[in-house]
Order: C-alpha cells, then structure tokens, then sequence
C-alpha cells in the first residue's frame, strides 16, 4: 500500500526506492480527477533511467506510451532496461507497473554533452501577459499554473507553469521538472481543438466527453529552471478517431526554447 505521508513537494514526488541496480518504487498524491497524474509517472520513470546512466550524458529525448490509468492508493514500480550504452548516446526503456499491469512504457535518450552552433527559430509569442498579471488555476500543491485567457495569443493555447518551492543546489533535477509539467498544456490544447468541448473540466454534472493522454514525446533543447515561470504555448493538430494531437514549445521566461512537446489524446464524446 501507497504510504500515508504528504507529497507537497516536488522532491518527495521524484523520490525513489531502490530494489535493485534496475528496479525502483515511487508513491504518488491524490489528484482531484481520480487517475495518476501522467506527467508525474513519466518524470519518476526518467529519473528511475537516469539512476542507471553516467552523469555525464544528459536526457535529450523521451518517447512515453501511457498504458492504463494509475491510482494513488499503491506504490509504483519501475524496471529498467539497458538497452545500450554507447560512446556518445545512452538509451533505456523503462516500464512502470500496478497491480491492474503495466501504467507506462517510456523510452528515453541520454547523449553526451557536444559543442556546436545553437540556433533557435521559435520565441515566446508577442503581446504575451506577465504571469503576474494572471490569476492562479492550480490543480497541486506542487505546481503553479497561471492559464493565459482565451482569445490573447494569436494561436493555441498558453499556460505559464513552475514547481513550487525552490530548487536543489544542482540542476540534476530540471528535466524532471520540466517532464512534470510538460503534461499539462498539450492535453488543453488537443481537447480545446474539438468543437464540442465547451471548456468546462469540473462540475457537478457529468463530463460532457472522456479524455486520456495516449503517448507524449519530449525533445530537450536548453536547461531552464523548473522553479522559475516557463511558458508553454500549444497548438492542437489534428482530429481523428477521437484522438486529438497537440504539439508546441516550452520557454524560459527570458524567451529560451527549452523543450518541443507533442502528445496525443483519446477524446470520445
């Protein structure tokens, strides 16, 4: 059984227990929708890769598959697969089990650090509100998210995010962080695509439509702070077979491109 102990910070969320050299156990809070929050399972599924590679390599990519809806009432178990362990590129397959079976397949890239020319294309839309300026929309205690109002961005749909707290003295943790809440907007931006979404996520009455992540991949570009505001701007895609994809950018508050994100849901009406 899931321990009774709060989870209110994000490092007590990454924390993991070791079993062996390629097996860990994570816990997770309660959320107000019932499943795991997805964006947690994938960042303790990184971090659970990340025990198993050389510092020296840093994660440019991950690949998730979501396979069924965690609960919070018991532990998390993630197994590692070496996969291979190469001169510049590391690469790991990691599963994350329930009782119910397997809750996510993720794959990730680890490469090391190479010097070269940095060119970045994409920035932080125009006429974008200060976070500060915006009222809070949280769903956690760990998170902060600050949702730009419909009809200010030219295009897709914009959430200001960052960890609560402050960060560790190193910056082992910044991708986990941003994996956390890189869950967050994409699902939006795919839902809000659907003409029959009505923009309503909680009352008292049924849900007009049932939603679920399907696969997320994340491309690392710059590390940014976590705990600093990171804007992410989404744009949904497509509609097909009830699934709705989104993709776009995730920025430093000073306009870094950190991260390209792309996730797919399942949206049945």
């Amino acid at each position: 059984m899931n321990s009774s102990e709060k989870i209110d910070t994000f490092q007590k969320l990454i924390s993991l227990t070791p079993i062996s050299d390629n097996k860990f156990t994570a816990r997770s809070p309660q959320y107000n929708w019932g499943r795991v929050y997805g964006g947690q399972v994938v960042a303790q599924a990184l971090h659970a890769a990340k025990q198993t590679v050389d510092p020296k390599y840093q994660v440019h990519s991950i690949h998730a598959y979501f396979i069924r809806g965690g609960t919070s009432d018991e532990l998390i178990k993630f197994e590692v697969d070496r996969l291979r362990d190469g001169r510049s590129f590391v690469t790991r397959r990691v599963v994350a089990l329930q009782t119910a079976g397997a809750i996510l397949n993720l794959s990730a890239s680890f490469q090391i650090d190479e010097s070269g020319e940095k060119i970045q294309t994409l920035s932080l839309p125009g006429n974008l509100p200060d976070p500060e300026q915006i009222p809070s929309e949280n769903w956690s205690e760990i998170m902060e998210r600050k949702v730009v109002p419909a009809g200010v961005l030219e295009t897709g749909h914009g959430v200001w995010l960052r960890l609560n707290g402050e960060a560790d003295n190193e910056s082992s943790t910044f991708d986990l962080g941003l994996v956390y809440a890189s869950d967050d907007a994409p699902f939006d931006a795919a839902a809000r695509l659907h003409p029959k979404f009505d923009g309503t996520w909680d009352s008292d009455e049924a849900p007009s439509f049932f939603g679920a992540s399907l696969d997320h991949v994340v491309w690392f570009h710059q590390r940014g702070n976590p705990y600093d505001w990171q804007f992410h701007h989404h744009i949904g895609i497509t509609h097909m077979g009830n699934r709705g994809l989104a993709t776009g950018a995730i920025y430093s508050k000073g306009g870094m491109h950190l991260a390209t994100v792309t996730q797919e849901i399942l949206q049945r009406f």
